[in-house]
């Protein structure tokens, strides 16, 4: 098990988020936004000093964020890396350009904006092509749940795995919105996800006010969730508490470091 976190849920310089890494000894950085731009966003060049920097400060990249299937099915326009490309497969072989510039180990993807005629089997089949393309590379892929995709829920990510033996695509579960969601779903279905999972986003959540707080402050049962997955050497627990404040991310990180030692 290794820990990482969201680089903009300290700070969006990369400066900034290296000086919190190397103050307290993560291996891990995870990327998002840097200066108000989305990762994929940067040129050839400008991720090649981005990934100097982080190279120096002795730290890896453990995933990049990228809006990838986050967009209606047959969207047409696509930019990254400052360049129009001509299709969805070619963006993802650029966002995989990507990630080897950066040395990345995962690329988060989502499922689709929300698509009234959009059939779990069709969205399974597309990531499995993107599966085979990025295990080629030696890249995984974190599928992650959000309430405005097609997959937005334990109980739909449940029956995508059971229908799909994905070789290379395996679910990003973040905590707290476990809490937030409310879903319908039965613990097993859950525990099954838990399974799955490798990589997950650390998060609390305080269903009385509703909102994020730093980890030990909300209603999620870190023990539950995440016993079996501690002595997991393939595990990622990356910090995302979702909170306004950047001391939230040290005095999560406190929090997740006290657990373990106990």
């Amino acid at each position: 098990m290794d820990i990482s976190f969201i680089n903009d849920e300290y700070s969006a310089s990369i400066d900034d988020a290296l000086s919190f890494a190397r103050k307290n000894q993560f291996r891990y950085i995870e990327l998002r936004t840097l200066d108000g731009k989305n990762i994929i966003d940067f040129t050839a060049s400008e991720l090649a000093a981005i990934s100097h920097k982080i190279a120096q400060a002795g730290v890896l990249v453990s995933q990049i964020n990228s809006p990838f299937l986050y967009w209606p099915q047959g969207e047409k326009n696509f930019s990254i890396m400052g360049q129009v490309v001509d299709s969805q497969e070619d963006y993802f072989i650029k966002l995989m350009d990507v990630a080897d510039i950066l040395g990345a180990q995962n690329i988060s993807i989502y499922s689709y904006l929300q698509s009234s005629h959009l059939e779990i089997s069709a969205l399974g089949d597309d990531l499995d092509k993107y599966s085979q393309m990025a295990l080629e590379r030696g890249i995984g892929l974190q599928l992650n749940i959000n309430a405005n995709c097609t997959i937005s829920n334990i109980n739909k990510i449940h029956q995508l795995f059971e229908n799909y033996n994905f070789s290379n695509i395996h679910p990003l579960l973040n905590t707290g919105k476990i809490i937030a969601s409310e879903d319908d779903f039965t613990p097993q279905e859950l525990q099954d996800i838990i399974n799955t999972c490798h990589y997950f986003h650390l998060s609390d959540y305080d269903a009385e006010l509703k909102r994020y707080v730093v980890l030990g402050e909300g209603n999620v049962d870190f023990a539950q969730f995440l016993q079996d997955k501690i002595a997991d050497s393939y595990t990622i627990f990356s910090l995302c508490p979702t909170t306004t404040h950047p001391e939230d991310l040290a005095m999560s990180f406190n929090q997740l470091v006290s657990w373990l030692d106990d």
